[in-house]
């Protein structure tokens, strides 16, 4: 068998991904080039499907914590707290649902990041030991088109407060040429790759935690809290925001290793878990709480009006927060269009990474075109049908790693037992369990209304795979 650099550089302590060789993959030796000290990432497809070599897993530790703790912060989880206390649940049930979903919601990314420097391969190129090479597309091209989603998401946030900020100020720029210059600068980072990606995240993240926090401190200071004992919501609408709340960091899972896969091998597990979890959680639970504790200043939930809201409570400061918000985008979109860019590789397009990241966001920019009037529906539909779909594909990425033993980093040629598991029961939790503004499936209709979907995939794609993956080491004995 012939190994291309990567794979024979890692071969001491892995088996090799792939069954032929690479003959492109000289392209490995191009000198490194530099911005502002942080090295551009290699853009030959190969690193995706090879993976990171031993000597480059020099990233510290703490590094993966601020870019998922950038991705959760802002105004994305502030409205989506502002939906939660729309579904009408008070003060008590709020804090229980928002605690729970963020714990829940991450704890599953944070798992799948412990794969990142055992394989040195991202998320989603993990997959294909359990998925099969060519059964491992289907996710691939499922999670590209999610990464495009989340741009459209942050995107049309980011415009709302750039269209604000010109406003106050009696100027005026079509809304295709803000995305334009948004899609611009986060492109920019995206096709740097994956070091730019997590230093810009930790600068941002800092700059704008801080920012966001005074915000929602101040909002909370002048508003107060809802009444601890208001009237109380029904299961339904707890179910529907508890599943919100989890779906927010869960539709985060497939990115995770694509920022830990740069760690050292020797890495403990524990510190990489908290590293991811504790940006995710931290950032859900304050960005979630505050949404919740001043939906009342907000009377329109929609970009534009959390945009009007948070600005009129400001006052002078007004600009300030306009600009937190514009600049928000940039490193969360960067992250998405780089993981969407290893995506689409591992799909099967076998383009350079810049290629691919350009491809994506050039999609996002048309869908964010698309979307914009109906941004909290299209919004809460995209994390719920996601959710569905990412449960039981991580759930199957954890047992087979968990189950498989010497052979988990064995690829199938064609299509495995994870593409099968994968597609049965997501299918099933999607018929059966959605409980959404497109659909509501038969299983929701007699639990009240309520969407159990993604915890039912979770569970039942856990379970089916690990019965067929005894049974076939079993024949196989």
């Amino acid at each position: 068998m012939s190994l291309s650099p990567n794979a024979a550089q890692r071969a001491g302590s892995r088996i090799a991904p792939s069954s032929q060789p690479n003959p492109a993959a000289k392209v490995h030796a191009i000198p490194v080039r530099r911005i502002a000290g942080v090295p551009i990432e290699n853009t030959h497809p190969s690193l995706i499907t090879d993976g990171v070599a031993a000597e480059d897993q020099q990233l510290a530790v703490n590094r993966p914590f601020w870019v998922f703790f950038v991705l959760n912060i802002g105004i994305a989880p502030w409205l989506s707290g502002v939906i939660v206390a729309g579904m009408g649940l008070n003060l008590f049930q709020a804090a229980v649902v928002i605690v729970i979903g963020s714990l829940i919601g991450a704890a599953l990314p944070a798992t799948t990041a412990l794969l990142g420097p055992q394989s040195g391969l991202p998320q989603i190129e993990v997959g294909r030991f359990a998925f099969g090479r060519v059964g491992n597309r289907l996710p691939a091209a499922l999670n590209w088109i999610g990464a495009i989603g989340w741009d459209v998401i942050f995107n049309s946030l980011s415009a709302a407060a750039v269209v604000s900020l010109l406003g106050r100020y009696g100027a005026a720029a079509p809304l295709w040429l803000v995305f334009a210059g948004l899609v611009a600068l986060q492109l920019f980072v995206g096709i740097w790759g994956h070091h730019l990606v997590q230093s810009a995240a930790r600068a941002t993240g800092v700059v704008l935690g801080v920012v966001f926090l005074a915000i929602g401190v101040l909002a909370v200071s002048k508003n107060g809290l809802p009444a601890v004992n208001g009237p109380a919501a029904g299961s339904p609408a707890v179910y529907a925001a508890l599943l919100l709340v989890v779906s927010f960091s869960l539709t985060l899972a497939p990115y995770a290793s694509d920022y830990t896969r740069y760690l050292p091998r020797a890495t403990p597990s524990r510190q990489v878990f908290a590293s991811v979890f504790g940006g995710l959680f931290i950032a859900s639970a304050l960005f979630f709480g505050f949404g919740y504790a001043t939906a009342a200043l907000i009377a329109d939930p929609t970009p534009i009006g959390v945009m009007s809201a948070l600005a009129g409570l400001a006052g002078p400061l007004a600009p300030l927060v306009l600009i937190a918000v514009a600049l928000s985008s940039a490193p969360c979109n960067a992250v998405n269009d780089n993981s969407a860019a290893y995506c689409l590789i591992s799909a099967g397009v076998r383009i350079s990474r810049p290629a691919a990241t350009i491809v994506g966001a050039a999609l996002g920019f048309v869908a964010c075109l698309l979307a914009t009037d109906s941004f909290v529906a299209f919004f809460e539909n995209f994390l719920f049908l996601f959710a569905h779909g990412i449960a039981p594909w991580a759930a199957i990425l954890v047992v087979h790693w968990w189950m498989a033993g010497a052979r988990r980093e064995e690829t199938p040629e064609g299509i495995g037992l994870g593409a099968v598991v994968f597609v049965v029961v997501t299918a099933a939790s999607v018929a059966l369990f959605s409980a959404n503004s497109i659909y509501t499936g038969i299983a929701s209709k007699l639990v009240g209304g309520a969407d159990v979907g993604p915890y039912f995939g979770f569970v039942a794609a856990a379970i089916a795979y690990a019965i067929g993956l005894e049974a076939t080491r079993a024949r196989a004995a």
